[in-house]
């Protein structure tokens, strides 16, 4: 009975190997799914953020009476960066119709307000203080790869759609009468 209890208790070289290997596939299986649900993820975030530039969009253009984004110095070509930064700012607009209309944008960390360059206030627009209609400037693509966004705005049926791009040639706007 003695000899029974002075055996060694402990495990072999090739029993610690295998448990090794059982627990480096399943760490190498789990940061593999990771990776796939970190990604679907940064997606559904780029499809919130589309959904939300394309809200305060129409929530601009119906308050503003302002169809052609005219009024925020935007037009077919620039930048929708442009367009997503001036929807994160307070926009004033005065003497709309007059010829000396005033446009003015301030954002919340600026001191003053500055005056929209290129803008032009006709009489369908409507004298007020509009938004800001986004919580903050320069909103980026969470996808690997994307750079900005493609935004097109159909200004008879108001039909807008906002999609990331992964080149900043194409983040645009595009603007249809």
């Amino acid at each position: 009975m003695k000899g029974f209890f002075k055996q060694n208790k402990g495990f072999s070289l090739v029993e610690l190997l295998i448990a090794l290997l059982i627990m480096a596939i399943i760490a190498g299986t789990a940061i593999t799914l990771f990776g796939g649900v970190l990604e679907t993820s940064r997606g559904g975030a780029d499809r919130e953020t589309a959904d939300a530039i394309k809200r305060a969009i129409l929530t601009y253009v119906n308050a503003a009476n302002d169809p052609d984004l005219s009024t925020l110095g935007v037009k077919t070509g620039d930048s929708s960066q442009k367009l997503v930064n001036e929807l994160a700012k307070t926009i004033r607009i005065s003497g709309a119709g007059a010829t000396g209309a005033t446009i003015t944008s301030q954002s919340s960390s600026a001191a003053t307000p500055s005056t929209i360059t290129g803008a032009t206030a006709a009489d369908k627009e409507i004298d007020g203080t509009y938004g800001p209609f986004l919580e903050k400037e320069d909103i980026k693509p969470e996808q690997n790869g994307m750079v900005g966004w493609v935004i097109n705005v159909d200004s008879v049926t108001q039909v807008i759609t906002v999609t990331s791009t992964d080149t900043a040639d194409d983040a645009v706007i595009t603007i249809t009468p």
